[in-house]
């Protein structure tokens, strides 16, 4: 596994993580003053984006999301995902883009893909 891949893995894993752990795993892959968006919102900094995950915890109960695929130059990198639900079943698919900053994830960018 590319150490991107792993990035991203790691990353994901953020999304449904234990709320007690998540601030730190998220530290672990982002910096500190990341930004993220997607379609439904604009974050910026560990703590907000942190927060926007536990929303989305709370809105999906037990969904997590699989990396499906990363590609990578230049300190920029696209992973194409799908959002798995309960038991496993895709529930959505999407593609996110990022800026690498030391070695962490620094700009980020989701985009949902139509079903």
């Amino acid at each position: 596994m590319s150490d991107s891949q792993q990035l991203w893995t790691n990353y994901a894993a953020c999304w449904s993580a234990d709320p007690g752990q998540r601030i730190a795993a998220l530290g672990a892959v982002a910096v500190d003053d990341v930004a993220y968006r997607d379609p439904g919102t604009e974050v910026g900094g560990l703590t907000e984006l942190a927060a926007y995950m536990a929303g989305f915890a709370g809105a999906f109960p037990g969904h997590r999301f699989r990396i499906d695929e990363v590609v990578e130059h230049h300190d920029r990198s696209l992973a194409r995902w799908t959002q798995l639900g309960e038991q496993d079943e895709p529930a959505m698919t999407g593609v996110s883009t990022a800026l690498h900053r030391d070695g962490r994830l620094a700009d980020i960018t989701g985009f949902f893909l139509p079903a």
